[in-house]
This record gives C-alpha cells, structure tokens and sequence, in this order.
C-alpha cells in the first residue's frame, strides 16, 4: 500500500514538473547606449573620454549620440528631440542611458549623468547581466554609391512565444561618425572648429519609435527589409545601421526597455578593415581623442602603429591577437596621424585626430 502511494506521489510530482513552463531560450546581449551632448557642453568631451575609457575592452557595447539635452546645435534633429522624455524631467549633459532602463532608483527616468568611469562600467555591465529572449544579426547591408540607395535586412528570432508583445517594436537608425564641426571643451579652455562629433543618429529608418514586425509563429524569427534613399550631406563612408528591439510604452518611460542590438560596418564596406579583404570593420574611437584611443576589428589584430604628419613611427605595439586595443595618447601632440593596424589577414589605415 506504501509503495502504491509513493508511486502515485511521484507520478503526480513528475506531471506537475511537466506542466510547467519551459525555460525561454536566451541570447547574447549587445548593450545598447545613448548619450545626451551638444556643442553648447563644455563637459560633454570629458564625459565622452569617460565613457570611451569604460567601454574600452566591452566589445558588446552599441554607442550613439542624440544632441540634445543642453539647448540644441548644428546636429540636433527631431530624433533627439523626442529621445528627451527619457529624462523624467529637467534636462542636462553631459548624460546616457543605458538599454533604456533606469538603473538608478534616484533618476526620474532610464537618463542619468555620466559619472566616473567605473560607475559607467558598472551600468552597462549590469545592463548586459540582464537575460535577453531575441536574437539581432548583424544588419546584411547593400549600398549604391551613384543612386546613394541603402537596401538590405534586420532580422532575427525569439527565444519562445511569450518573448514579444503587441508592444514590441524594431527600431533602426542611422548613425554617421566623424561630422567636422564646432565642440565647447571647458578641459582645453576653447572652442573647436574641427571637433569629431561621432556616432551621431542622423535619421530613422523605421519609425522614430520603432515599428511592429510580424513574427514567425512556426520559429520564431523575424526579418525587416530596408529601402532607404540616403540624403545629401550624409557622408556614406562613416554610416552605418544600428538596430534595436525594444518594448514601447507610450505612457510609461520606465516600461521601455531594449531587448537586443546589432549594428553593421559602414556603408562604404571599402573603408577600414575591409579595404584590404580582411571581411569586417576597423573601429577608431574617440575621434578626435586626448589621452587614450580605442581600436577594434572584426579580425585579431597582429600589432598597432601611429604616426605622425612627417612621417615618423611615434607609437608601436603588439597586440596579441586581441580584437580590441587601448593606447594612450597623451604623449603626442595635437594634430593628424595616421594609425595602422596590422593582422593576418592583411591592414588597415586610419586617420587620427588628437586634440589638447
């Protein structure tokens, strides 16, 4: 009779344990972060060095700029205009939010300040601990110089059905790095003319606020094609397509949060990495920069030189088959340099611009 008993108890726990709903499959996150700059903010070049030296060996971090926050400038656009609700309330910068999530009890809304460097660090890799149930490839880009069409696919999938909502919405923007324009630098005691804003969202491709796609219900997967006239003005060689998932809730801030990122390499594949058939991107930031430099590449990177207008080596160093490599710049002067990186594959130049 016992042993009848503890069969059934068994038999019944086993069917309770069945019932239950399966873990949802997740995925790798990219982190996604916006920061909040004009020209108007003499610490906005500072906060930007801070935030380059926190993400300098997080090879999962998609960085953007909105210029807004403190009045607006030459690159202030109705994107960023709208991206100021993230606030909760007064408005200031230099400022990000990370993944557009509050992190902070203390802030009204995901936007916060950009403390220290290890305080940045901290948020984005509580950002990235946060479990993600949808997957964002690499945007599969194709552009056309003489028509300037941008053509291509975001797609991707979710890790089980209840990983998306009706509120669940794709957003992709452009983004364009290396505008020539006027910087205030409370640190360098000046204005500059030939500042590097970088990362800049130029335009939505979507929707300012994202669009719905229509899910597979079989697997799961999702795919969103692009048909996109660039404008005039936007220089081809430094943009590329940053995409985001995300959960819009109209009435609540604090109800938005990223699901996922992905960005391609720029839409000129010629420039950078892939101009020597190495199949990826070399990316340089900050640029300009003060006291430290960040590269990165989709192949490992052999060794890393710099030098100056008169062509002399003034930096060289082995990297060790890292994708990611950090110099410091404070020993040289302002000016234009020419950086080369080195690979099995073959190199890559680039140019850098150090200001004082």
């Amino acid at each position: 009779m016992k042993r009848t008993s503890l069969a059934l108890f068994l038999t019944l726990v086993a069917g309770a344990l069945s019932a239950q709903e399966a873990p949802q499959q997740t995925f790798t996150r990219n982190v996604l972060l916006e920061q909040f700059t004009t020209k108007n903010c003499g610490y906005c070049p500072a906060g930007a060095d801070r935030i380059s030296e926190a993400v300098s060996e997080l090879n999962y971090v998609i960085w953007i700029k909105h210029h807004a926050g403190f009045g607006e400038d030459f690159l202030t656009n109705d994107i960023h205009r709208e991206m100021i609700v993230f606030y909760g309330g007064s408005t200031f910068a230099p400022a990000m939010m990370v993944d557009r999530t509050r992190f902070n009890s203390e802030d009204d809304g995901p936007v916060g300040s950009v403390g220290q460097v290890g305080g940045v660090r901290g948020s984005i890799i509580r950002a990235r601990q946060v479990k993600s149930y949808c997957k964002i490839t690499a945007p599969e880009i194709h552009f056309d110089a003489g028509s300037r069409l941008l053509t291509g696919r975001v797609s991707g999938r979710f890790g089980e059905d209840t990983a998306w909502n009706e509120n669940t919405r794709l957003t992709i923007f452009l983004i364009e790095d290396s505008i020539v324009g006027a910087q205030n630098d409370y640190s360098s005691h000046g204005n500059w003319s030939n500042y590097l804003h970088m990362g800049t969202v130029r335009d939505a491709i979507t929707g300012i606020w994202g669009d719905p796609v229509t899910v597979n219900t079989d697997d799961r997967t999702f795919a969103y094609d692009i048909n996109y006239t660039l404008p005039e003005g936007y220089d081809y060689h430094h943009c590329k397509v940053v995409a985001f998932m995300y959960n819009y809730d109209a009435t609540n801030i604090n109800n938005c949060p990223v699901l996922n990122a992905a960005q391609s390499g720029y839409l000129d594949k010629t420039l950078g990495i892939a101009e020597a058939g190495l199949g990826g991107t070399l990316r340089l930031f900050p640029n300009p920069a003060a006291s430290r430099v960040v590269l990165e590449s989709d192949s490992p990177i052999e060794t890393v030189t710099i030098v100056n207008s008169l062509g002399q080596q003034v930096c060289s160093q082995q990297a060790g088959g890292r994708t990611q490599v950090a110099l410091g710049t404070e020993s040289l002067a302002r000016g234009i340099y020419l950086v080369t990186v080195r690979t099995a594959q073959g190199t890559a130049t680039r140019k850098l611009s150090i200001v004082k």
